[in-house]
């Protein structure tokens, strides 16, 4: 029996060494981006119709984009950073055997946790854990959410409508305004209701229909906004139209703007996502003057590797008369008055009162003394 067994992983390293000098290499210039380890790794598992076949019969794809790795957050740490557990002298074969792939899928989330362990705790009372802990076959692990070989950072509602598919067409039922609603309010905001909230004001381009993002390897928005914030105490109204022009040169023919988003201050408490009986659902929570969300404010632009990159702004931003040119793609009743425009409006409609109600006491007056 020792014998087949050596005979078996004599043969298996064999079929490994013959894959490396046979198959074709990973495309240069991802190859660039990654160890000489990792391109062994993808010699064979960028091979299409590679699977692994579970205990209970199930399949899993083992094929990795070597180019999607190589864009990905997890590139810099190389293969074996979660995959600590192969041992290359008897792989393919050994190692833990698992039923099913969901089993795997349950299991492989314990790797991510050697580096993430603060997530671990923001989700350890979400309504995915709870789902997870009671091995509903559907809840989500992390890859679920995140991708396995392709982690890259998503808005929370690309990631959630990959599941919650009829989420737009159940807020439509109670929501007023669901599409704008689900447009600049991320899901956490309210699904998160223990998490802090902001306001992100992040440049968009009419002209693409896309969030403005910088190149990798040609970072400017910080620079820039830090040069405009000489005092680097967040953008005021003043700075805020400053920078917008400084971005949108004079002959610009469609200027980029700022779009607005209700984002969480921190991003790992998406994390702390509740059963939608506990999700913010009143009004005022934004749109009320003084509401949570509008304290913090920042403006942005997506990073090459899809993070926002930020700068402070000051909160008066969102209600200030001069900032009305700078926003005009984010408003909300309520949350965002602005109180020299009140009082212009109060003048306004004051005025338009008067003129006719004394024009009609001049004429009476005339009537009366002089007819």
């Amino acid at each position: 029996m020792n014998a087949l067994r050596r005979l078996r992983a004599g043969a298996a390293t064999a079929a490994v060494l013959l894959m490396l000098a046979t198959m074709p290499p990973v495309p240069a210039h991802a190859a660039d981006r990654l160890s000489e380890d990792d391109r062994k790794c993808l010699a064979c598992h960028a091979q299409e119709g590679i699977t692994k076949t579970f205990e209970k019969g199930d399949t899993l794809a083992l094929r990795v984009d070597g180019e999607q790795f190589a864009r990905s957050i997890h590139a810099p740490l190389g293969c074996a950073a979660c995959h600590s557990e192969v041992d290359l002298k008897s792989h393919p074969g050994g190692g833990t055997r698992f039923d099913t792939a969901r089993e795997f899928a349950v299991a492989q989330a314990g790797a991510c946790r050697q580096c993430h362990e603060e997530v671990f705790k923001q989700h350890q009372g979400s309504i995915h854990a709870l789902r997870l802990g009671e091995g509903n076959p559907v809840a989500p692990t992390c890859a679920g959410c995140h991708g396995s070989h392709s982690v890259s950072p998503k808005t929370a509602y690309q990631t959630c409508v990959t599941c919650h598919a009829a989420a737009l067409a159940e807020h439509r039922g109670w929501l007023p305004n669901a599409e704008s609603h689900h447009e600049v309010v991320s899901c956490a905001a309210c699904h998160a209701p223990a998490a802090l909230r902001m306001v992100d004001l992040r440049l968009y381009d009419r002209t693409a229909r896309t969030w403005v993002a910088e190149k990798e390897g040609q970072p400017w928005f910080e620079k820039l906004a830090r040069s405009i914030d000489a005092d680097g105490n967040g953008l005021d109204a003043a700075e805020l139209r400053s920078l917008l022009k400084a971005i949108n040169p004079e002959g610009t023919a469609v200027p980029k703007t700022l779009r607005g988003r209700i984002e969480l201050r921190a991003g790992v408490e998406a994390h702390r996502l509740s059963e939608k009986s506990k999700a913010l659902k009143a009004c005022d929570n934004c749109h009320r003057e003084g509401a949570e969300p509008f304290q913090n404010v920042a403006v942005s632009v997506t990073g090459p590797d899809g993070r926002p990159r930020r700068h402070t702004a000051q909160k008066q931003v969102l209600g200030s008369a001069l900032a009305v040119e700078s926003l005009p793609e984010f408003y909300a009743i309520g949350g965002t008055r602005s109180t020299f425009l009140d009082v212009l409006f109060l003048i306004a409609l004051l005025g338009g009162i008067a003129f006719p109600a004394g024009h009609m006491t001049v004429r009476w007056l005339y009537r009366k003394f002089f007819a």
